[in-house]
């Protein structure tokens, strides 16, 4: 029997990936809205965390990058694609026509904080990286110990405000 370490952060997503499909089947996302010319699609994405960062993956084929827009908000990352229709002089009418403008849309709430001035996205073959560098975390601090003896020790007190040249007195 092997053991697998749990991962609350994947129930998360889980949810919010099922949160999403709800939604879209309520508003009639991923079906063709009005006179068939528009689409919505689902934006499937891949998100992986390390110490240092995020790493979301989004497939968004058939985008160019200045049609995708990655704005980060109040710990949620908004994914937002608009593909416009080209208009071109062409002869004849479609017999099939299958490839239509469509739109991408996908939020992401990221569970940790993270540095939103340093986010980076990039494009490489019909795919959006984008990395989330994630917020150092307080260091634990070790506390000296001290003994303390039963032999009465002498502390320096600073005064708030010293009086005329005396700053310090003995106690």
């Amino acid at each position: 029997m092997a053991l697998s370490r749990w991962n609350p952060w994947n129930d998360l997503f889980d949810l919010q990936s099922q949160v999403d499909q709800l939604f879209q089947s309520v508003t009639g996302g991923g079906s063709r809205q009005g006179n068939g010319a528009s689409e919505f699609m689902n934006l499937p994405v891949d998100v992986r965390q390390s110490d240092s960062e995020f790493v979301i993956e989004a497939s968004v084929p058939g985008f160019k990058p200045d049609e995708v827009e990655v704005t980060f908000d109040d710990g949620v990352l908004t994914i937002r694609g608009q593909r416009t229709e080209r208009h071109e002089a062409t002869q004849g009418e479609y017999v099939r026509r299958e490839r239509r403008v469509s739109s991408v849309y996908r939020q992401i709430g990221l569970p940790a904080e993270v540095r939103a001035d340093e986010i980076q996205a990039s494009f490489d073959n019909g795919v959006l990286r984008i990395s989330v560098p994630r917020a150092q975390k307080a260091q634990p601090k070790r506390i000296a110990v001290t003994t303390g003896g039963g032999e009465e020790r002498q502390h320096q007190v600073i005064d708030a405000q010293p009086e005329q040249g005396n700053a310090q007195s003995q106690s």
